[in-house]
């Protein structure tokens, strides 16, 4: 996992699989605006033409200057490139079709899962959920993590 202190060191650092295949540059990483951990990683390539895909940073860890993520080119090929045109914001909504296609839970849903207690009381994303229809396309509980932003 990564973490806080490592945030500076990731964004704009290469980005390879578990097998050392390079899938390209991180352009900017997406920070939980409940817990501050490093959520996605937004990756670009411009030499395959890989333009804007995220990937999770949940079982990613950087080791020699370069991220490296537990998923192979292909599936992070074929993820939804979502939010292309917002610059540094995930909607619930394109956040749970990642999830969906990473095969990997929120997070939330987990803690919640264990006796009810948890994040549900304080996350917004959670009051999306249960809330009227359409707002969760337009709602995000992530920010970038831009140093300077």
């Amino acid at each position: 996992m990564i973490t806080q202190e490592q945030l500076v060191a990731v964004t704009g650092c290469a980005a390879h699989t578990a097998q050392g295949q390079r899938v390209g540059a991180v352009d900017y990483v997406l920070v939980d605006d409940t817990t501050g951990r490093p959520e996605w990683a937004r990756i670009t390539d411009r030499a395959s033409g890989l333009g804007g895909v995220f990937v999770p940073l949940r079982e990613a860890v950087l080791e020699d200057g370069r991220l490296v993520v537990p998923y192979a080119v292909a599936v992070i090929e074929q993820a939804p490139c979502a939010a292309l045109d917002c610059g540094s914001v995930l909607s619930v909504a394109e956040e749970e079709r990642l999830f969906g296609h990473y095969g990997i839970r929120d997070v939330r849903d987990e803690v919640n899962a264990e006796g009810g207690a948890g994040w549900a009381k304080m996350d917004r994303a959670q009051t999306i959920r249960e809330g009227t229809a359409g707002q969760e396309q337009d709602r995000s509980r992530l920010r970038s993590a831009r140093p300077g932003q």
